[in-house]
């Protein structure tokens, strides 16, 4: 895909909040896959995001918590750096289901729907299982609306795949579902609406699951996978086997497979998710991580990382706690550590020595296992 047909995607087609106004403002009118601005001081300082939105709904009073409390900062890019690679960037470390360009004048806005359709062409002859994630979270369709929130804040997860006795996918649940259909009834009950419902998190999943599932298979055309999430208007897929899951995929994992099969000079794919950082940030510890692990990329060979950030407010000498979580998938398998310090830069170094350590002794123990198969070829071959 060239530049000119980038620039024929963006549109300026969005809603701009002010960060002050209330929660409850924009709940009501929000729009699933419209951009959602938000200015102060006549900036724009970031956007809200669906998922965001949900979680503020039902983790907190929207009539009382500002806009600015749930947006997440975001980067744009200018126009004349345009670029399929930069704008694929985006989507996946922002996880928006739009990007931010940034014109002479003004803002516009390329959406993942738009951008998906024209990058298809270049996905021909890719299979479903090449960009699938495996790591599919299930629940039992009997089991209970309060376990599947456990569930989804346990993995960090907003959806699951609900299966029945003999494992065969029945439907899927989110985040999404369990706000409209549960928690948002109970909250209007509590403000004294009459429609408002109320309604018990022991209710089984099967009560608010969505169903029929559309699903594909591991074998089956990436572009055909494509083409059913726009034609249906959903974000995800669940690959299933005579009914029974093994993956799930979402428009995230196609944007990342792009990233990792198409541009051959990303050996090292790194990914930030912060609702703190700005992207000045993001720039500059990415940069910090990718040289700390180009010492490992002879032992782990092509690897995709994902640090997670989250700011606390507990601080010490004026720096905020912040708890890292770190993922890494490599040829040679799957690293996670977690860490914690005051500060980012302190806190992530932190937790990329505990990395380290656990690399360093998988590395030490393959080496264990090599000497004792030369060892054993000696003595008994």
């Amino acid at each position: 895909m060239n530049v000119e047909k980038l620039k024929e995607l963006i549109k300026t087609e969005f809603d701009i909040v002010n960060a002050e106004e209330k929660v409850s403002k924009i709940a009501e009118t929000f729009k699933e896959g419209r951009a959602v601005l938000v200015e102060e001081d006549k900036k724009i300082v970031g956007v809200v995001r669906e998922r965001d939105l949900v979680k503020g709904i039902v983790l907190k009073n929207p009539r009382e918590t500002k806009i600015k409390s749930i947006m997440i900062k975001t980067g744009t890019i200018p126009i004349e750096e345009l670029d399929v690679e930069k704008v694929v960037r985006r989507f996946v470390e922002d996880s928006t289901p739009f990007v931010l360009i940034r014109m002479k004048d003004k803002l516009g806005t390329i959406y993942i729907d738009d951008f998906l359709d024209k990058l298809k062409d270049e996905l021909s002859n890719v299979k479903v299982s090449e960009a699938m994630s495996s790591e599919v979270v299930t629940i039992k369709s009997f089991e209970t609306v309060a376990k599947a929130l456990a569930k989804m804040r346990d993995g960090g997860i907003d959806r699951l795949v609900v299966v029945d006795d003999m494992n065969k996918v029945v439907g899927v649940v989110t985040i999404k579902d369990i706000v409209e259909r549960i928690l948002s009834p109970r909250k209007r009950a509590r403000y004294g609406e009459v429609s408002g419902e109320k309604k018990s998190l022991a209710i089984m999943v099967e009560s608010v699951m969505s169903s029929p599932v559309i699903t594909v298979k591991k074998e089956d055309q990436l572009v055909e996978a494509i083409n059913l999430m726009l034609e249906n208007r959903i974000s995800s897929l669940v690959v299933t086997k005579n009914g029974i899951p093994e993956g799930i995929l979402v428009k995230k994992d196609i944007l990342q497979y792009y990233l990792k099969k198409f541009k051959r000079k990303e050996k090292i794919v790194i990914q930030f998710i912060s609702q703190e950082l700005d992207v000045f940030d993001v720039e500059m510890l990415r940069k910090g991580v990718e040289k700390f692990m180009r010492k490992f990329f002879e032992f782990l060979g092509e690897t995709s990382i994902l640090v997670h950030l989250e700011q606390h407010k507990d601080r010490f000498r004026k720096l905020p706690l912040v708890h890292v979580r770190i993922r890494v998938v490599s040829e040679r398998g799957t690293f996670m550590v977690t860490g914690e310090g005051w500060g980012v830069e302190y806190a992530l170094h932190t937790t990329l020595k505990k990395l380290e350590r656990e690399i360093v002794k998988e590395k030490e123990m393959i080496k264990g296992k090599r000497a004792l198969r030369r060892i054993y070829k000696e003595f008994f071959e």
